[in-house]
């Protein structure tokens, strides 16, 4: 990770909780914030992608991988679609 900041976020599980970590941007998705951190629930380390506004996860990898992570999170959201992106985060359909 290169630009490490903090941030808070409300947990899967609708706790406030704080993440060192970096934003990561995906075009055409401006209106979300991506937070690429350490993967607090894996004992063997590794990172995660967690939407800011909600707390889920969106990709997940080993350690030593998170060069990967923007590819893993481009590839899962092409995969699956803004669409349903915005529904697993409770936001509905979009509009567009």
């Amino acid at each position: 990770m290169s630009i490490v900041e903090k941030f808070l976020i409300r947990n899967e599980f609708g706790q406030p909780q704080e993440l060192l970590g970096e934003e990561v941007g995906v075009p055409g998705y401006e209106e979300l914030q991506f937070i690429l951190h350490a993967w607090l629930y894996d004992k063997r380390g590794g990172w995660a992608i967690t939407e800011r506004s909600s707390g889920k996860r969106i990709a997940s990898g080993p350690a030593g991988t998170e060069h990967l992570a923007r590819e893993q999170l481009e590839r899962q959201l092409r995969a699956h679609g803004k669409d349903a992106l915005m529904r697993v985060l409770g936001r509905g359909d979009l509009s567009s």
